[in-house]
C-alpha cells in the first residue's frame, strides 16, 4: 500500500536545520562567498532572483504584495528586497524556530511572519491578490506518495469517481484516499507513468498545491527544487560528469531526521497548463548566470581541481546541475 513522506515533525521540531543540505540560496547567500565566484558575475541569490523575475515577468519593481513560504534564515528575501520594493511581505512557514531565524535577518524590513502550513494558509489567498508567491527549494518537503503501485493504480482508477478531497492537509488522509487521490490525478491532468517503475513515487504535495493555487488571486509564482527530470543547458550538457541522474522517478533524499523527494516537473507542467496557467520552465543554471570559461571547461572535463577553490567550483556545479525551476503565472 502507499505511504505518505512528510517533513512537517523534522521542522516543527526544536532543533531544525538547513545546514544539513547544501542549499543554492544559502551556497550564495550575500554573493560575496567561493560559490559565488562560480557565477559570471558574483551576486546574492535573492538579488539574481529578483532581477530574473524583473527580466522574464511583467513584475513590477514596486509591486503591492510578496509572499514567500518556508523562507528558512531569511536570505533569499532580504537580497530580493534590494531589487524589489513591494509594499507589503510576508513570511510563511511551518516552522517556528526558522521563523525566528527569518525574524532575526529581516528586522530591518516592514514584514509580516505567520506560523503555519502552506495547505491552510492558501486559502486566505483567495480573497487576497498577490503579485508573487516564491517558493525556493521547499516543494520536495511537500508530501509525496512513495510505493505506488501501477496495479493497485489501475484498479483504482476503475473505481474512481475524480472528485478531489476536500481541502484537507494531506496529512490526514489515509492509505485508501492516498491511492484514490493519486488515480484522480493521474487521470484528471493525463499523467504520463509510461517511463515509471512498477512501484513508483508521486509528488503528491507539489500536485495538489498547483490545484489549490488555481482557485487563488496570486498572479505569478516561482518555484525552485531539485528535479529527477532535469536536462542541463547547453554547454554544460556535454559533461557527462555533471549529467543529473534523470530516470523521472522522484527520488528519495535522506537528510538528517527527515526524508526529501526530489520533484518530476513535467507533471507539475501538465497539471499546471491543465488550469491555464502560463508556464515558464528553466533550469537553475540559466537563472544564476552561471560561469563557462576555459577553467570550468577543463575542471568540467578532467574532473580534476587543483585547489581548494575548484574542489568548491566542482561540487557547487555537480549540485546546481539538478535544479529546475518554473513560473506559473495567470
Amino acid at each position: 500500500m502507499p505511504e505518505l513522506n512528510l517533513t512537517s515533525d523534522y521542522y516543527t521540531g526544536e532543533y531544525p536545520s538547513l545546514l544539513w543540505e547544501m542549499t543554492i540560496c544559502q551556497s550564495l547567500g550575500d554573493g560575496n562567498g567561493t560559490f559565488a565566484k562560480a557565477l559570471q558575475k558574483p551576486l546574492a541569490y535573492g538579488n539574481l532572483v529578483g532581477k530574473f523575475l524583473l527580466e522574464s515577468t511583467s513584475l513590477a519593481t514596486d509591486c503591492e504584495k510578496i509572499v514567500e513560504i518556508g523562507g528558512g534564515y531569511g536570505t533569499l528575501m532580504a537580497a530580493l528586497l534590494t531589487v524589489l520594493q513591494p509594499q507589503q511581505v510576508n513570511m510563511v512557514d511551518i516552522s517556528p524556530a526558522l521563523l525566528k531565524e527569518q525574524q532575526k535577518h529581516l528586522k530591518q524590513f516592514p514584514i509580516s511572519f505567520h506560523c503555519q502550513d502552506i495547505f491552510n494558509w492558501l486559502p486566505s489567498l483567495k480573497q487576497q491578490p498577490v503579485d508573487l508567491l516564491i517558493l525556493n527549494e521547499i516543494i520536495g518537503d511537500f508530501p509525496t506518495i512513495t510505493k505506488l503501485s501501477k496495479k493497485a493504480l489501475t484498479r483504482s482508477l476503475r473505481q474512481s469517481q475524480y472528485a478531489p478531497l476536500p481541502n484537507l492537509s494531506p496529512a490526514s488522509l489515509n492509505e485508501k484516499d492516498l491511492l484514490a487521490e493519486a488515480a484522480r490525478l493521474v487521470e484528471t491532468y493525463d499523467l504520463d507513468l509510461n517511463d515509471l517503475p512498477e512501484t513508483f513515487n508521486l509528488n503528491y504535495g507539489a500536485l495538489i498545491f498547483i490545484e489549490r493555487l488555481a482557485k487563488t488571486k496570486v498572479a505569478r509564482t516561482f518555484i525552485t527544487e531539485h528535479g529527477c527530470d532535469t536536462t542541463l543547458p547547453y554547454p554544460f550538457s556535454i559533461f557527462p560528469a555533471i549529467q543529473p541522474l534523470a530516470d523521472r522517478n522522484p527520488r528519495q533524499i535522506q537528510l538528517k531526521d527527515h526524508d526529501e523527494y526530489n520533484i518530476r516537473f513535467d507533471h507539475m507542467e501538465q497539471v499546471a497548463k491543465s488550469l491555464n496557467f502560463k508556464v515558464n520552465r528553466f533550469h537553475l543554471m540559466d537563472l544564476i548566470n552561471i560561469r563557462f570559461d576555459d577553467e570550468i571547461n577543463y575542471l568540467l572535463t578532467s574532473q580534476k581541481p587543483v585547489s581548494e577553490e575548484q574542489e568548491i567550483f566542482l561540487e557547487f556545479y555537480e549540485h546546481v546541475a539538478e535544479y529546475q525551476g518554473i513560473i506559473l503565472e495567470h
